[in-house]
């Protein structure tokens, strides 16, 4: 399979400090990973050696399957964290200026930002002077003229930043549907639950060095420590006896509705979920017996504490 983006063994230091580590990372065609990290672990780095901005010291970098090279990067689109539009221009002449620089013609540029202008409802500032637009709405226009051309690898860094929820929707829904048609995504945020929402895989960057990749859903899964949401009626005595030593009850909530109630346990030994599920279901009527998987948040601070551990013992 041709990625994407495919980084291999890529380092960086800016003199003794080593920003990165020999990092391996590849996004598949039409996928969303997410980059993911506590500041300084060297997000930005990997993202500007993939646009040129910094020369790394060693490894490869991949674009479509081919080897670097600044035609390559030119058909990227790349959101920088750091936004800028030149205030005195007018909204649309700019947009229309950033498409031509990625090789659109006059014509179609106009078209499809008119297009996406209408899409996140930004169409009645087109002859207006950025200077007159809010920071929200100059973050939807710098959206759009990253994605107006169809770049085949599009790069997002924290794209949600500054976004009311209506606008963050938006943008959401827009990413996804841009993975959907084919567009390669890689997402560097903080916002873990957009994380959830959107990304197929993730890598965790700490330190300069990869300590968790894989697919999202997997990952989740791997992590499920036996906590598990159990709804039922009948008696809280009857439950906690029902359980036994084959789990830790950490509360009951109050009542759900009708004597309907919910309780949050987690199992000693996974394995032994059927076994848990018969005990309460001979004492109470079980409604619903739900796996809590662990949020990618919890993961991103178990792999980085992990982490910070190794590096101290080390």
């Amino acid at each position: 399979m041709t990625h994407a983006l495919d980084i291999r063994k890529l380092e960086k230091a800016y003199g003794p400090q080593r920003v990165l580590k020999g990092v391996n990372l590849d996004v598949k065609p039409g996928s969303i990973m997410g980059l993911l990290g506590p500041n300084g672990a060297g997000k930005s780095t990997l993202i500007r050696s993939v646009m040129g901005i910094v020369e790394p010291d060693a490894g490869s970098i991949r674009i479509g399957g081919h080897p670097w090279s600044r035609e390559a990067v030119r058909g990227v689109g790349y959101l920088p964290e750091e936004r800028g539009l030149y205030k005195d221009m007018k909204v649309g002449e700019q947009a229309v200026y950033f498409a031509r620089l990625k090789g659109m013609d006059k014509a179609d540029a106009v078209r499809a930002l008119k297009g996406w202008f209408e899409r996140l409802e930004v169409a009645g500032w087109w002859d207006r002077k950025v200077s007159d637009i809010s920071k929200g709405m100059a973050q939807k226009i710098q959206f759009i003229c990253t994605v107006v051309h169809e770049p085949a690898l599009l790069i997002l860094d924290e794209p949600l930043s500054g976004f009311d929820p209506i606008n963050a929707r938006r943008i959401i829904d827009a990413v996804r549907d841009l993975a959907e048609s084919g567009t390669s995504i890689l997402l560097s945020t903080h916002d873990m639950p957009s994380v959830e929402r959107l990304c197929d895989e993730v890598v965790l960057l700490h330190g300069g060095e990869v300590v968790l990749s894989g697919k999202a859903d997997v990952l989740r899964e791997e992590g499920w420590a036996g906590e598990q949401e159990v709804v039922f009626r009948g008696n809280d005595l009857a439950f906690t006896n029902a359980l036994g030593a084959g789990a830790h009850l950490d509360r009951i909530e109050p009542d759900v509705a009708d004597g309907v109630r919910r309780a949050h346990l987690r199992l000693r030994d996974p394995a032994q979920t059927a076994g848990v599920l018969q005990a309460l279901s001979s004492s109470v009527d079980v409604l619903e017996f739900v796996k809590v998987r662990p949020t990618m948040e919890s993961l991103f601070i178990q792999a980085v504490n992990a982490a910070g551990s190794n590096t101290e013992a080390a």
